[in-house]
């Protein structure tokens, strides 16, 4: 190599140093997410477990210290392994405080005292699955342990646009470390948390189509097979068979539904179950049923009708679907006052055996009707429909739930899938049970992980100059396996 070629790839790189460190202190930045705090969009360090009962993998949060983010085990559980010296065969027992053990190999009690055993921490804690809703136990180790997400943030965009609700930011509100969250609130608002939902100025706030579509958390899935460990989530009137991943329906006589029975809360599967879960039993207001079905009516039945109903306590938002002509319509039905219709989606009928994939939705106080894509109907709820669906400890009132119902017809239903909007809680002292107001400059934030998130509701709200950027795109992990490279939404 002569001198000359030499200094040109001394330049060269000395050049792409200082454009990546140009690129990195103006452009970009990568950060590491620390917390399940955004979670499950975005996850701090967790394992990563599968349901005994439905096959079903779930991300799991593991508690790291705050400011080394190294994780604690503790001391209660332990595990022992090495060599029976009666059958040479490879142990490794789960202690929780006892000294001694019997060898699955040998039947004989042996010290844990024993020299020639490896000891290591575990941490015992239970799962709450997020597609059965089973509890289950796991003992985690320290391999088991992944990692968060790697970001890129955007420090650049900030400085020639303002700052929009819902995106997803860093900050920095002490000198100790940076914070991600989600903006919710802008300078000069007046914010609260109101039934879960995002109340700015005295009304809901609607959240944009591509965010709600990442605030969509998945919570049944009726092709998922079960193995029987937990009760059935669906209860079927006679003339509902069960199919593989659906079910074939004849109520050509009569009228018979199918009701999830299972109830629907805040429960947040990212983290782990533990004592008490009151909090869960707080009833979610705002699901999105999806389904694929096909129906045809009893030829000169002229009252046939198919049902998709949500139920929010003590209210039942029903869709009633004509054949052939007439409108699909939205009822409210309540024990304490007759029907009233809310919404119409005009000249819309089931055509007899056409497959259609309906999506059902009531979210941020508007119920929708979606058809092949096609919205058919966004009306809101009226105002008298406030307290429907709001936070119980009674069991019996855990009744937000979603049925389909039959009337003169019979058909295939091929899939139905169940989700739960965004329920922020009322955690902390700000915008909780009063408004809160942002002064100018400043923003308010939360994390999507609402209970297991410090942010404005605690701390208030901070200066624009805190504002570090945007969130941009998750690039690690991007393993074979477990690649989760993509936008931040």
């Amino acid at each position: 190599m002569t001198w000359r070629s030499l200094r040109e790839n001394i330049e060269a790189i000395t050049v792409a140093i200082l454009l990546a460190l140009i690129i990195r202190h103006f452009v970009f930045e990568s950060y590491e997410i620390p917390t399940g705090s955004m979670a499950p969009g975005l996850n701090g360090l967790h394992v990563t477990v599968s349901c005994p009962n439905c096959n079903e993998d779930n991300r799991v949060g593991i508690h790291s210290d705050s400011l080394t983010n190294i994780v604690n085990l503790g001391n209660r559980m332990e595990i022992f392994e090495g060599t029976c010296p009666n059958t040479e065969k490879n142990i490794k027992i789960t202690t929780q405080g006892n000294n001694r053990f019997v060898c699955p190999h040998c039947g004989e009690l042996h010290s844990t005292s024993d020299g020639n055993l490896r000891r290591s921490h575990a941490l015992s804690m239970r799962v709450w699955c997020k597609e059965c809703t089973h509890r289950f136990p796991v003992v985690v180790e320290n391999g088991d342990i992944l990692g968060g997400n790697k970001i890129l943030v955007d420090k650049f965009s900030y400085d020639w646009t303002e700052p929009k609700r819902w995106d997803v930011v860093v900050f920095r509100f002490n000198r100790e470390r940076n914070y991600i969250k989600r903006l919710v609130g802008l300078p000069g608002e007046k914010i609260q948390v109101v039934h879960g939902d995002i109340w700015i100025d005295g009304k809901v706030e609607s959240k944009p189509v591509d965010v709600q579509k990442r605030f969509w958390t998945p919570i049944h899935d009726s092709a998922v097979e079960e193995q029987g460990h937990v009760e059935a989530a669906w209860v079927a009137s006679p003339g509902w068979v069960r199919t593989e991943s659906g079910w074939d329906f004849n109520q050509i006589q009569g009228q018979g539904s199918l009701r999830y029975v299972r109830g629907i809360g805040n429960k947040y599967n990212y983290n782990p179950v533990r004592g008490s879960s009151s909090r869960l039993l707080s009833p979610v207001r705002d699901l999105q049923l999806r389904t694929l079905m096909r129906a045809t009516p009893e030829p000169g039945m002229n009252e046939a009708r198919l049902f998709i109903s949500l139920h929010n306590y003590p209210s039942e938002y029903r869709w009633s679907f004509p054949f052939s002509t007439g409108n699909a319509q939205l009822e409210l039905i309540r024990s304490d006052s007759e029907a009233t219709i809310l919404a119409t989606a005009e000249g819309f009928a089931l055509q007899p055996d056409r497959q259609y994939l309906i999506e059902a939705q009531i979210v941020d106080r508007r119920v929708r009707l979606i058809v092949d894509g096609q919205v058919l109907a966004d009306s809101a709820l009226p105002a008298t429909e406030l307290g429907s669906g709001t936070a119980t400890r009674n069991r019996s009132e855990l009744a937000s739930s979603v049925s389909i119902a039959a009337k003169q017809c019979g058909g295939t239903i091929e899939r139905i899938e169940l989700s739960r909007d965004q329920h922020w809680t009322l955690d902390g002292n700000h915008a909780i049970s009063s408004p809160y107001q942002i002064e100018a400059g400043r923003y308010f934030v939360m994390g999507d992980n609402s209970p297991s998130s410090l942010d404005s509701r605690y701390w208030g709200s901070f200066a624009r100059s805190n504002l570090l950027g945007r969130g941009f795109v998750i690039f690690w992990p991007a393993l074979p396996g477990r690649n989760e490279i993509g936008f931040i939404r």
